[in-house]
Protein backbone atom coordinates (compact mmCIF):
# COMPACT_ATOMS: atom_id res chain seq x y z
CA UNK A 1 0.00 0.00 0.00
CA UNK A 2 1.28 3.91 -1.21
CA UNK A 3 2.18 6.24 1.58
CA UNK A 4 -0.58 7.95 0.23
CA UNK A 5 -3.73 5.30 0.09
CA UNK A 6 -2.02 3.85 3.97
CA UNK A 7 -3.26 6.86 5.30
CA UNK A 8 -6.29 7.74 3.54
CA UNK A 9 -7.83 4.35 3.88
CA UNK A 10 -6.44 3.29 7.23
CA UNK A 11 -7.88 6.95 8.63
CA UNK A 12 -11.16 6.40 6.86
CA UNK A 13 -11.63 3.10 8.85
CA UNK A 14 -10.16 4.47 12.13
CA UNK A 15 -12.29 7.87 11.91
CA UNK A 16 -15.40 5.90 10.86
CA UNK A 17 -14.69 3.20 14.31
CA UNK A 18 -14.19 6.14 16.35
CA UNK A 19 -17.86 8.19 15.23
CA UNK A 20 -19.70 5.29 15.36
CA UNK A 21 -18.90 4.81 18.77
CA UNK A 22 -19.31 8.23 19.61
CA UNK A 23 -22.46 8.16 17.84
CA UNK A 24 -23.86 5.04 19.55
CA UNK A 25 -22.55 5.91 22.68
CA UNK A 26 -23.76 10.17 22.33
CA UNK A 27 -27.34 8.80 21.70
CA UNK A 28 -27.08 6.27 24.20
CA UNK A 29 -26.51 8.41 26.04
CA UNK A 30 -29.25 10.43 25.51
CA UNK A 31 -31.62 7.99 26.00
CA UNK A 32 -29.87 6.81 29.37
CA UNK A 33 -30.33 10.51 30.92
CA UNK A 34 -34.01 10.29 30.12
CA UNK A 35 -34.77 7.04 31.74
CA UNK A 36 -32.51 7.29 34.97
CA UNK A 37 -32.67 10.16 37.24
CA UNK A 38 -29.74 12.32 37.79
CA UNK A 39 -28.43 10.24 41.14
CA UNK A 40 -29.00 6.90 39.20
CA UNK A 41 -27.06 7.47 36.05
CA UNK A 42 -24.51 9.31 38.34
CA UNK A 43 -23.86 6.05 39.29
CA UNK A 44 -23.71 3.92 36.33
CA UNK A 45 -21.53 6.87 35.31
CA UNK A 46 -19.02 5.83 38.03
CA UNK A 47 -19.01 2.22 36.75
CA UNK A 48 -18.40 2.90 32.61
CA UNK A 49 -15.34 5.05 34.02
CA UNK A 50 -14.30 2.10 36.46
CA UNK A 51 -14.69 -0.58 33.64
CA UNK A 52 -12.96 2.26 30.81
CA UNK A 53 -10.22 2.47 32.97
CA UNK A 54 -9.62 -1.14 33.42
CA UNK A 55 -10.11 -1.71 29.66
CA UNK A 56 -7.78 1.18 28.92
CA UNK A 57 -4.89 -0.03 31.32
CA UNK A 58 -5.22 -3.38 29.97
CA UNK A 59 -5.23 -2.74 26.38
CA UNK A 60 -1.68 -0.33 27.02
CA UNK A 61 0.13 -2.83 28.68
CA UNK A 62 -0.27 -4.71 25.60
CA UNK A 63 -0.80 -2.56 22.76
CA UNK A 64 2.46 -0.03 21.91
CA UNK A 65 4.94 -2.76 22.65
CA UNK A 66 2.58 -5.77 20.76
CA UNK A 67 2.74 -3.52 17.47
CA UNK A 68 6.08 -2.21 18.03
CA UNK A 69 7.41 -5.76 17.77
CA UNK A 70 5.06 -7.35 15.31
CA UNK A 71 6.09 -4.42 12.89
CA UNK A 72 9.52 -5.46 13.28
CA UNK A 73 9.12 -9.38 13.29
CA UNK A 74 8.13 -12.27 10.87
CA UNK A 75 7.27 -15.52 10.61
CA UNK A 76 7.93 -17.91 13.99
CA UNK A 77 8.58 -14.61 16.22
CA UNK A 78 5.57 -13.04 15.15
CA UNK A 79 3.99 -16.39 16.94
CA UNK A 80 6.60 -16.10 19.78
CA UNK A 81 5.48 -12.55 20.62
CA UNK A 82 1.31 -13.31 19.79
CA UNK A 83 1.70 -16.33 22.85
CA UNK A 84 3.36 -14.09 25.05
CA UNK A 85 1.12 -11.46 24.64
CA UNK A 86 -1.76 -13.60 25.43
CA UNK A 87 -0.13 -15.21 28.37
CA UNK A 88 0.80 -11.56 30.17
CA UNK A 89 -2.54 -10.50 29.46
CA UNK A 90 -4.57 -13.27 31.50
CA UNK A 91 -1.96 -12.96 34.04
CA UNK A 92 -3.30 -9.02 34.11
CA UNK A 93 -6.96 -9.79 33.85
CA UNK A 94 -6.46 -12.55 37.29
CA UNK A 95 -5.11 -9.84 39.48
CA UNK A 96 -7.68 -6.73 37.88
CA UNK A 97 -10.36 -9.72 38.60
CA UNK A 98 -9.19 -10.03 42.36
CA UNK A 99 -8.41 -6.63 42.73
CA UNK A 100 -12.36 -5.32 41.42
CA UNK A 101 -14.00 -7.88 43.16
CA UNK A 102 -12.52 -7.01 46.59
CA UNK A 103 -12.58 -3.14 45.93
CA UNK A 104 -15.95 -3.10 44.97
CA UNK A 105 -17.76 -2.47 48.26
CA UNK A 106 -15.02 -0.01 49.42
CA UNK A 107 -15.95 2.06 46.07
CA UNK A 108 -19.46 2.06 46.81
CA UNK A 109 -19.08 3.80 50.47
CA UNK A 110 -16.29 5.96 49.06
CA UNK A 111 -18.54 7.49 46.28
CA UNK A 112 -22.01 7.41 48.20
CA UNK A 113 -22.84 5.47 45.01
CA UNK A 114 -25.42 3.04 45.78
CA UNK A 115 -25.05 -0.46 44.02
CA UNK A 116 -21.59 0.02 42.26
CA UNK A 117 -20.20 -2.40 43.81
CA UNK A 118 -22.66 -5.18 42.19
CA UNK A 119 -22.73 -3.77 38.46
CA UNK A 120 -18.43 -4.09 39.17
CA UNK A 121 -18.76 -7.49 40.47
CA UNK A 122 -21.00 -8.28 37.55
CA UNK A 123 -18.38 -6.98 35.40
CA UNK A 124 -15.61 -9.37 36.44
CA UNK A 125 -17.29 -12.31 35.35
CA UNK A 126 -16.77 -11.19 31.85
CA UNK A 127 -13.47 -9.72 31.90
CA UNK A 128 -11.62 -12.91 30.90
CA UNK A 129 -13.87 -12.91 27.23
CA UNK A 130 -11.77 -9.25 26.80
CA UNK A 131 -8.02 -11.35 26.65
CA UNK A 132 -8.92 -12.31 23.57
CA UNK A 133 -10.65 -9.37 21.99
CA UNK A 134 -8.18 -7.07 23.20
CA UNK A 135 -5.40 -9.26 21.59
CA UNK A 136 -7.26 -9.48 18.38
CA UNK A 137 -7.85 -5.84 18.23
CA UNK A 138 -4.61 -4.86 18.75
CA UNK A 139 -3.05 -7.58 16.03
CA UNK A 140 -5.62 -5.67 13.30
CA UNK A 141 -3.14 -2.15 14.51
CA UNK A 142 0.09 -4.14 14.23
CA UNK A 143 -1.07 -5.42 10.89
CA UNK A 144 -2.53 -2.20 9.33
CA UNK A 145 -6.15 -4.31 9.35
CA UNK A 146 -7.86 -0.96 9.78
CA UNK A 147 -10.89 -2.17 7.86
CA UNK A 148 -11.22 -5.54 10.19
CA UNK A 149 -10.06 -2.87 13.02
CA UNK A 150 -13.32 -1.31 12.46
CA UNK A 151 -16.02 -3.92 12.68
CA UNK A 152 -14.49 -5.46 15.53
CA UNK A 153 -14.44 -1.95 17.35
CA UNK A 154 -18.04 -1.55 16.85
CA UNK A 155 -19.76 -5.11 17.73
CA UNK A 156 -19.18 -4.49 21.46
CA UNK A 157 -20.89 -0.63 21.38
CA UNK A 158 -23.72 -0.59 18.79
CA UNK A 159 -25.37 -4.13 20.36
CA UNK A 160 -25.42 -2.35 23.40
CA UNK A 161 -26.66 0.66 21.65
CA UNK A 162 -29.57 -1.47 20.01
CA UNK A 163 -30.89 -2.72 23.30
CA UNK A 164 -31.12 0.80 24.93
CA UNK A 165 -33.32 2.13 21.91
CA UNK A 166 -35.58 -0.72 21.89
CA UNK A 167 -36.38 -0.86 26.08
CA UNK A 168 -36.63 3.53 25.43
CA UNK A 169 -39.27 2.70 22.61
CA UNK A 170 -40.57 0.12 24.58
CA UNK A 171 -40.86 2.74 27.44
CA UNK A 172 -39.49 -0.25 29.70
CA UNK A 173 -36.75 1.16 32.57
CA UNK A 174 -34.79 -1.52 32.79
CA UNK A 175 -33.09 -1.66 36.52
CA UNK A 176 -28.77 -0.73 36.48
CA UNK A 177 -28.19 -4.24 37.53
CA UNK A 178 -30.20 -5.30 34.28
CA UNK A 179 -28.49 -2.75 32.04
CA UNK A 180 -25.19 -4.23 33.40
CA UNK A 181 -25.72 -8.05 32.24
CA UNK A 182 -26.86 -6.59 29.00
CA UNK A 183 -23.67 -4.37 28.68
CA UNK A 184 -21.66 -7.49 29.26
CA UNK A 185 -23.35 -9.57 27.79
CA UNK A 186 -22.07 -7.96 24.11
CA UNK A 187 -18.39 -8.86 24.94
CA UNK A 188 -19.38 -12.50 23.75
CA UNK A 189 -20.34 -10.88 20.47
CA UNK A 190 -17.43 -8.94 20.03
CA UNK A 191 -15.01 -11.83 21.03
CA UNK A 192 -17.01 -13.86 18.12
CA UNK A 193 -16.51 -10.82 15.95
CA UNK A 194 -13.03 -10.16 16.35
CA UNK A 195 -12.09 -13.30 16.06
CA UNK A 196 -13.65 -14.08 12.96
CA UNK A 197 -11.74 -11.04 11.71
CA UNK A 198 -8.13 -12.07 12.69
CA UNK A 199 -8.43 -16.02 11.56
CA UNK A 200 -5.33 -15.52 9.02
CA UNK A 201 -3.41 -13.22 10.98
CA UNK A 202 -3.49 -15.18 14.82
CA UNK A 203 -0.88 -17.61 14.97
CA UNK A 204 0.91 -18.80 18.04
CA UNK A 205 3.86 -21.15 18.98
CA UNK A 206 2.95 -22.86 22.22
CA UNK A 207 5.28 -22.51 24.94
CA UNK A 208 7.06 -20.41 27.25
CA UNK A 209 9.23 -17.50 25.49
CA UNK A 210 11.12 -15.53 27.83
CA UNK A 211 12.99 -13.36 25.96
CA UNK A 212 9.39 -11.83 24.32
CA UNK A 213 7.75 -12.14 27.58
CA UNK A 214 10.63 -9.79 29.07
CA UNK A 215 10.56 -7.24 26.02
CA UNK A 216 6.86 -7.17 26.43
CA UNK A 217 6.56 -6.73 29.62
CA UNK A 218 9.14 -4.14 30.36
CA UNK A 219 8.00 -1.67 27.29
CA UNK A 220 4.57 -2.23 28.30
CA UNK A 221 5.07 -1.56 32.54
CA UNK A 222 5.74 2.15 31.31
CA UNK A 223 3.13 2.04 29.11
CA UNK A 224 0.61 0.56 31.53
CA UNK A 225 1.11 2.57 34.26
CA UNK A 226 1.04 5.77 31.55
CA UNK A 227 -2.48 4.33 30.15
CA UNK A 228 -4.05 3.69 34.38
CA UNK A 229 -2.31 7.21 35.32
CA UNK A 230 -3.98 8.63 32.24
CA UNK A 231 -7.29 7.40 32.59
CA UNK A 232 -7.33 7.94 35.93
CA UNK A 233 -6.55 11.58 35.44
CA UNK A 234 -8.99 12.32 32.79
CA UNK A 235 -11.66 10.71 35.37
CA UNK A 236 -10.64 12.07 38.59
CA UNK A 237 -12.81 15.19 38.24
CA UNK A 238 -15.49 12.30 38.11
CA UNK A 239 -14.19 10.56 40.72
CA UNK A 240 -13.63 13.73 43.20
CA UNK A 241 -17.04 15.22 42.48
CA UNK A 242 -18.59 11.49 43.65
CA UNK A 243 -16.12 12.03 46.86
CA UNK A 244 -16.59 15.23 47.94
CA UNK A 245 -20.21 16.25 46.79
CA UNK A 246 -22.49 13.68 45.19
CA UNK A 247 -22.99 11.25 41.99
CA UNK A 248 -25.76 14.12 40.54
CA UNK A 249 -22.86 16.57 40.19
CA UNK A 250 -21.18 13.41 38.59
CA UNK A 251 -23.63 13.35 35.99
CA UNK A 252 -23.78 16.56 35.44
CA UNK A 253 -19.76 16.67 34.46
CA UNK A 254 -20.67 13.37 32.40
CA UNK A 255 -23.23 15.38 30.58
CA UNK A 256 -20.76 18.02 29.69
CA UNK A 257 -18.29 15.11 28.93
CA UNK A 258 -20.10 13.50 26.73
CA UNK A 259 -19.76 16.81 24.40
CA UNK A 260 -16.02 17.61 24.87
CA UNK A 261 -15.45 14.00 24.11
CA UNK A 262 -16.87 14.63 20.29
CA UNK A 263 -12.96 16.02 19.87
CA UNK A 264 -12.31 12.48 20.80
CA UNK A 265 -13.26 10.99 17.16
CA UNK A 266 -10.73 12.75 15.16
CA UNK A 267 -7.85 12.71 17.85
CA UNK A 268 -7.88 9.11 18.45
CA UNK A 269 -7.99 8.07 15.29
CA UNK A 270 -5.03 9.88 13.78
CA UNK A 271 -3.08 8.93 17.02
CA UNK A 272 -3.99 5.38 16.31
CA UNK A 273 -3.57 5.20 13.08
CA UNK A 274 0.15 7.47 13.63
CA UNK A 275 2.11 5.22 16.28
CA UNK A 276 2.49 2.34 13.90
CA UNK A 277 4.00 5.07 10.89
CA UNK A 278 5.85 6.39 13.71
CA UNK A 279 7.21 3.38 15.23
CA UNK A 280 7.65 2.31 11.75
CA UNK A 281 10.31 5.30 11.15
CA UNK A 282 12.07 5.57 13.96
CA UNK A 283 12.91 1.43 13.97
CA UNK A 284 14.28 2.85 10.49
CA UNK A 285 16.49 5.47 12.31
CA UNK A 286 14.38 8.18 9.73
CA UNK A 287 14.36 10.95 12.64
CA UNK A 288 13.40 13.45 10.17
CA UNK A 289 10.46 11.28 9.40
CA UNK A 290 9.12 10.98 12.90
CA UNK A 291 9.37 14.74 12.91
CA UNK A 292 7.42 15.62 10.23
CA UNK A 293 4.67 12.60 11.17
CA UNK A 294 4.38 14.58 13.84
CA UNK A 295 3.44 18.10 12.96
CA UNK A 296 1.00 16.84 10.29
CA UNK A 297 -0.91 14.56 12.65
CA UNK A 298 -0.79 17.72 15.28
CA UNK A 299 -1.75 19.90 12.55
CA UNK A 300 -4.63 18.13 11.85
CA UNK A 301 -5.92 17.77 15.34
CA UNK A 302 -6.15 21.13 15.41
CA UNK A 303 -7.79 22.07 12.78
CA UNK A 304 -10.52 19.86 14.38
CA UNK A 305 -10.23 21.09 17.96
CA UNK A 306 -10.07 25.03 16.77
CA UNK A 307 -13.21 24.37 15.13
CA UNK A 308 -14.57 22.27 18.13
CA UNK A 309 -14.07 24.93 20.42
CA UNK A 310 -15.43 27.82 19.40
CA UNK A 311 -18.84 26.57 18.43
CA UNK A 312 -18.98 24.74 22.47
CA UNK A 313 -18.02 28.10 23.77
CA UNK A 314 -20.73 30.12 22.44
CA UNK A 315 -23.39 27.35 22.27
CA UNK A 316 -23.07 25.53 25.57
CA UNK A 317 -26.57 26.25 26.95
CA UNK A 318 -28.37 24.76 23.41
CA UNK A 319 -25.91 22.11 23.50
CA UNK A 320 -27.35 20.98 26.68
CA UNK A 321 -30.50 21.31 26.65
CA UNK A 322 -30.50 19.37 23.27
CA UNK A 323 -28.70 16.58 24.58
CA UNK A 324 -29.12 16.00 28.15
CA UNK A 325 -32.53 18.82 29.16
CA UNK A 326 -33.24 21.05 31.58
CA UNK A 327 -31.95 19.02 34.36
CA UNK A 328 -28.88 19.43 33.42
CA UNK A 329 -28.53 23.14 32.87
CA UNK A 330 -26.07 23.60 35.95
CA UNK A 331 -23.28 21.75 33.42
CA UNK A 332 -23.34 24.75 31.28
CA UNK A 333 -20.62 26.83 32.80
CA UNK A 334 -18.88 23.38 33.21
CA UNK A 335 -18.79 22.46 29.51
CA UNK A 336 -17.82 25.67 28.16
CA UNK A 337 -14.64 25.92 30.83
CA UNK A 338 -13.31 22.39 30.26
CA UNK A 339 -14.17 22.99 26.45
CA UNK A 340 -10.67 24.75 26.97
CA UNK A 341 -8.75 21.52 26.60
CA UNK A 342 -9.49 21.60 23.00
CA UNK A 343 -6.07 23.58 23.20
CA UNK A 344 -4.35 21.12 25.01
CA UNK A 345 -5.73 17.63 24.10
CA UNK A 346 -3.63 17.44 20.55
CA UNK A 347 -0.05 18.30 21.76
CA UNK A 348 -0.39 16.35 24.98
CA UNK A 349 -1.65 13.15 23.15
CA UNK A 350 0.61 13.42 20.48
CA UNK A 351 3.83 14.08 22.79
CA UNK A 352 2.83 10.99 24.93
CA UNK A 353 2.09 8.88 21.37
CA UNK A 354 5.54 10.31 20.06
CA UNK A 355 7.30 9.29 23.39
CA UNK A 356 6.52 5.99 23.09
CA UNK A 357 7.23 5.41 19.59
CA UNK A 358 11.03 6.37 19.73
CA UNK A 359 11.65 3.54 23.13
CA UNK A 360 10.97 6.56 25.89
CA UNK A 361 8.01 5.40 27.49
CA UNK A 362 9.19 5.90 31.25
CA UNK A 363 8.96 9.64 30.72
CA UNK A 364 5.87 9.44 29.49
CA UNK A 365 4.66 7.43 32.51
CA UNK A 366 5.96 9.65 35.22
CA UNK A 367 4.76 12.75 33.45
CA UNK A 368 1.51 11.12 33.30
CA UNK A 369 1.70 10.14 36.96
CA UNK A 370 2.65 13.23 37.50
CA UNK A 371 -0.20 15.30 36.33
CA UNK A 372 -2.79 12.92 38.20
CA UNK A 373 -0.78 13.78 41.59
CA UNK A 374 -1.03 17.47 41.17
CA UNK A 375 -4.64 17.18 39.53
CA UNK A 376 -5.63 15.34 42.35
CA UNK A 377 -4.30 18.37 44.83
CA UNK A 378 -5.51 20.74 42.24
CA UNK A 379 -8.51 19.77 41.92
CA UNK A 380 -9.79 18.61 45.44
CA UNK A 381 -8.84 22.08 46.60
CA UNK A 382 -10.78 24.17 43.14
CA UNK A 383 -14.14 21.44 43.98
CA UNK A 384 -14.19 22.62 47.64
CA UNK A 385 -13.71 26.65 47.27
CA UNK A 386 -15.96 26.48 43.78
CA UNK A 387 -17.95 23.40 43.27
CA UNK A 388 -18.70 21.57 39.88
CA UNK A 389 -17.08 24.21 37.63
CA UNK A 390 -13.66 24.10 40.31
CA UNK A 391 -13.12 20.19 38.70
CA UNK A 392 -12.79 22.00 34.86
CA UNK A 393 -10.43 24.18 36.06
CA UNK A 394 -8.22 21.37 38.15
CA UNK A 395 -8.31 19.22 35.33
CA UNK A 396 -6.91 22.17 33.01
CA UNK A 397 -4.10 23.62 35.12
CA UNK A 398 -2.51 20.05 35.98
CA UNK A 399 -2.93 19.28 31.81
CA UNK A 400 -1.19 22.52 31.02
CA UNK A 401 1.70 22.10 33.30
CA UNK A 402 1.72 18.39 31.36
CA UNK A 403 2.33 19.50 28.00
CA UNK A 404 4.82 22.04 28.44
CA UNK A 405 7.09 19.56 29.85
CA UNK A 406 6.37 17.25 27.64
CA UNK A 407 7.09 19.04 24.81
CA UNK A 408 10.45 20.13 26.32
CA UNK A 409 11.41 16.25 26.50
CA UNK A 410 10.19 15.17 23.00
CA UNK A 411 12.11 18.34 21.56
CA UNK A 412 15.46 16.89 22.83
CA UNK A 413 14.89 13.91 20.61
CA UNK A 414 13.28 15.15 17.58
CA UNK A 415 13.43 18.10 15.66
CA UNK A 416 9.80 19.44 15.68
CA UNK A 417 8.84 23.61 14.24
CA UNK A 418 6.00 24.40 15.65
CA UNK A 419 5.18 27.10 13.04
CA UNK A 420 5.11 24.54 10.50
CA UNK A 421 2.39 22.96 12.85
CA UNK A 422 0.34 26.48 13.26
CA UNK A 423 0.51 27.31 9.56
CA UNK A 424 -0.63 23.87 8.52
CA UNK A 425 -3.52 23.61 11.10
CA UNK A 426 -4.61 26.42 9.16
CA UNK A 427 -3.63 25.57 5.59
CA UNK A 428 -6.22 22.66 5.81
CA UNK A 429 -9.49 24.26 6.07
CA UNK A 430 -9.30 25.57 3.03
CA UNK A 431 -7.95 22.47 1.95
CA UNK A 432 -10.97 20.48 3.44
CA UNK A 433 -13.32 23.37 1.64
CA UNK A 434 -11.66 22.58 -1.87
CA UNK A 435 -11.64 18.87 -1.52
CA UNK A 436 -15.53 19.42 -0.28
CA UNK A 437 -15.81 21.72 -3.57
CA UNK A 438 -14.38 18.94 -5.70
CA UNK A 439 -16.61 16.32 -4.12
CA UNK A 440 -19.49 17.84 -4.62
CA UNK A 441 -18.87 19.03 -8.26
CA UNK A 442 -18.11 15.75 -9.51
CA UNK A 443 -21.45 14.34 -7.52
CA UNK A 444 -23.21 17.53 -9.95
CA UNK A 445 -21.11 16.39 -12.68
CA UNK A 446 -22.42 12.69 -12.55
CA UNK A 447 -25.72 13.07 -11.80
CA UNK A 448 -25.77 15.66 -14.89
CA UNK A 449 -24.32 12.81 -17.26
CA UNK A 450 -26.93 10.43 -15.96
CA UNK A 451 -29.63 12.66 -16.77
CA UNK A 452 -28.69 13.27 -20.37
CA UNK A 453 -28.49 9.67 -20.93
Amino acid sequence: MSEKNYWLSSGFFSMMHRGVDFIVGFVGFMILVRLFSPEEFGVWVLFITIAAIIDMARNGFLQNGMIKFIVAEKGMENSKIQISALQLNAALTLLIILFIWMAAPFAETLFGAKGLADLLQIHVFFLPFLIFHTHNLILMQATFNFKSYFFAGISKSVPFFVFIAIVYLLDYTPSLIELAWYYNLCFIFALLTSQYQVKNQFQILWGWHKEWLGKIFHFGKFVFGTNLVSMLTSSMDKFLLGALLSPVQVAMANSAGRIVNLLDIPINSISSISFPKASEAHEKKQVAEVSRIFEMTVAAMFSFSMAFLVVVVFLAKYIILLVAGENYLDAVPYLQLISLIAILKPLDRQTGIFLDAIGKPAYNMVLVFGTLAYGIALSWVFILQFGLIGAAMGVLVAISITVVIKIYILNKFLSISYGNILKETFFNYPKAFKIAVDQFQKIKNSRSNRSTK
